[in-house]
């Protein structure tokens, strides 16, 4: 909830500083534009975020066809960091099993809800897409120590994370390279739904700014393994808020 508060006092206040800004009437020719593109980068109730792209094309006068693509970083809820116990100590996340990548790649739609007559006046659109999630799963590595045979001394060596071997927290001493491990990577597919409202504003027709606050709801009929210690994940949902510019055509 305290989350959920946060996004929506940045978002709305972001508005409010684009409503109240003085407005000066567009007074180019303006031409009906079939084609849109959009980049951006978002941040999600997880903590972490993405980028994502958007194509669309015209359906009608007010709606337009969205080809949406993002690749973004998420976190199980249970997901908590701490220090490993060497005297410089890296962090890691105990029981986290695989490290989770979103590639989600959907068909939805733009729905002009206003328009923009002004410069810097704001367009509300209503945005959702539904699509194919592919979970790029990282598995993760761990710098571990181990005693010498003979009790004198020890070793420090990389170790894919296992719960039933790595137990003992006092012989962790942080997680490993990020690319520790990455051949191993796998691969697991589910679906997603996206819904949103995106305020957009610029100086010209064919270019816009534009902040997106909505909700993402993954699903994976083969349970996700995120965190030993958990049942494996059926789905994951966010919230999300994010900036894009973009250009019509």
């Amino acid at each position: 909830m305290v989350k959920a508060a946060i996004f929506l006092y940045v978002f709305f206040s972001l508005i409010t500083v684009q409503v109240f800004g003085q407005n000066e009437a567009i007074t180019e020719a303006q031409l009906f534009y079939r084609k849109r593109v959009q980049l951006g980068a978002n941040l999600n109730s997880s903590g972490l975020g993405g980028i994502n792209f958007k194509y669309g094309w015209q359906k009608t006068g007010t709606k337009k066809n969205m080809l949406d693509v993002e690749l973004a970083r998420i976190r199980h809820p249970k997901e908590t960091r701490i220090y490993g116990s060497s005297e410089t100590p890296n962090q890691y996340t105990f029981g986290r099993l695989n490290m989770l990548f979103a590639l989600r790649t959907g068909y939805g739609q733009t729905i002009f809800l206003t328009e923009r007559p002004y410069k810097n006046a704001i367009q509300v659109n209503f945005n959702y897409a539904l699509g194919i999630h592919t979970a790029i799963l990282k598995p993760i590595y761990l710098d571990v120590y181990r005693p010498n045979l003979d009790g004198f001394g020890g070793y420090v060596v990389s170790e894919r994370y296992d719960p039933d071997k790595h137990d003992n927290k006092s012989r962790i001493f942080g997680s490993s390279s990020f690319f520790q491990g990455i051949g191993n990577t796998s691969l697991q597919f589910g679906a997603y739904g996206k819904a949103s409202i995106s305020i957009e504003w610029g100086d010209y027709a064919d270019e816009f700014h534009a902040l997106e606050a909505g909700v993402v709801l993954d699903v994976f009929p083969d349970r996700l393994p995120l965190m030993a210690y958990q049942p494996k994940t059926l789905y994951l949902l966010n919230l999300f808020i994010g900036y894009q510019f973009g250009w019509n055509k």
